[in-house]
C-alpha cells in the first residue's frame, strides 16, 4: 500500500471492504494498526462491510509434520510469524466492535506468473539464502495467485465474523520436488534453461516448522474448488501462458 493510503486515514472513510496486505515490520509491528490511534474511530463511522487480513501460515509453527487446521493451537516460533500473529489478533480485537464480515487468511508460500520455480530457472538466479535453509523442508504449504483471488471474493459473499481460513492447495510437497518437476517441463521446451539453479551446497540446512496444513475449511464453508490444487498444475498453467505470449 503506498505511504499515501497508510497517512491518510480520510481514504477509509468511504471504503466498503478493506484488504490488508502490508507485511508487519520489526520493531514496529503492523504500520497500520501501529501508526493510527483512531483507526478504529474512522472504520466505525465509515462504510465498512468487509476487511480481511492475509497472514501466514507460519503462524502455527512446527507441528512435526502433522496435519493443521485453523483450529490448531499456533506457536510462533520466528520473529516474522510472532509479528503476523501479532498483527492478527490486533484486526481481530479492532473489528469486535464493528458490525462487518472479519477474515483471517492464512497463506502458503505464494507463486504465479513471474514468481515461481519455472521462473527462478528462466531467470538463472540463485537461490536466496532463505530459500536455501527451506530445501531441507520435507512440507512447504503454498498457493497460487489464482486461488488467492478465489478465496478473497468467495469470502466476500459470506457474512461472519472473525473468521480463519487456510489458503493452500492440497500437496504440501518439498521444494526440491517443486523445482525438479519445474526442470522437467523447462527441459521439454527449452532444454538450454534447464540448469541446475535450484541446487545449494549450504551446509546451513534446517529442518523447522514442519506441517502438513488442511485446506478442508476452505472448501467446505467458502465453497473454493482449487484451480491448482497441485504445484503441477500451477506450473504447467504458467508454462502454458509462456507459450502463449510466444505465439
Amino acid at each position: 500500500m503506498p505511504q499515501q493510503a497508510i497517512t491518510d486515514l480520510h481514504a477509509l472513510q468511504d471504503a466498503t471492504h478493506l484488504l490488508i496486505s502490508i507485511p508487519p515490520i520489526p520493531g514496529v509491528g503492523d504500520p497500520l494498526l501501529s501508526s493510527h490511534a483512531d483507526l478504529q474511530t474512522t472504520l466505525t463511522s465509515g462504510n465498512l462491510q468487509w476487511l480481511c487480513y492475509l497472514s501466514s501460515t507460519s503462524v502455527y509453527g512446527d507441528c512435526g509434520g502433522a496435519w493443521v487446521d485453523e483450529d490448531h493451537v499456533v506457536n510462533p516460533k520466528s520473529e516474522s510469524s510472532k509479528l503476523r500473529y501479532t498483527a492478527e489478533q490486533g484486526w481481530l480485537d479492532l473489528v469486535d466492535e464493528l458490525d462487518l464480515s472479519a477474515y483471517i487468511l492464512h497463506l502458503g508460500g505464494i507463486y504465479g506468473p513471474g514468481r515461481s520455480a519455472l521462473d527462478t530457472i528462466a531467470k538463472r538466479k540463485s537461490s536466496s539464502r532463505r530459500q536455501k535453509l527451506r530445501e531441507s523442508k520435507q512440507y512447504t504449504a503454498r498457493i497460487h495467485v489464482a486461488d488467492i483471488y478465489q478465496a478473497i471474493l468467495a469470502s466476500m459473499s459470506i457474512k461472519s465474523t472473525r473468521k480463519i481460513y487456510n489458503v493452500v492447495d492440497d500437496d504440501p510437497a518439498p521444494r526440491s520436488e517443486v523445482f525438479a518437476f519445474a526442470q522437467s517441463l523447462i527441459e521439454k521446451r527449452y532444454p538450454d534453461l534447464a540448469a541446475d539453479s535450484a541446487g545449494s551446497n549450504s551446509q546451513n540446512r534446517i529442518i523447522a516448522a514442519e506441517k502438513r496444513v488442511s485446506n478442508g475449511r476452505l472448501k467446505l464453508e467458502l465453497g473454493v474448488r482449487l484451480a491448482h490444487p497441485s504445484y503441477r498444475s500451477g506450473l504447467q498453467s504458467i508454462l502454458d501462458s509462456w507459450l502463449e505470449g510466444n505465439q
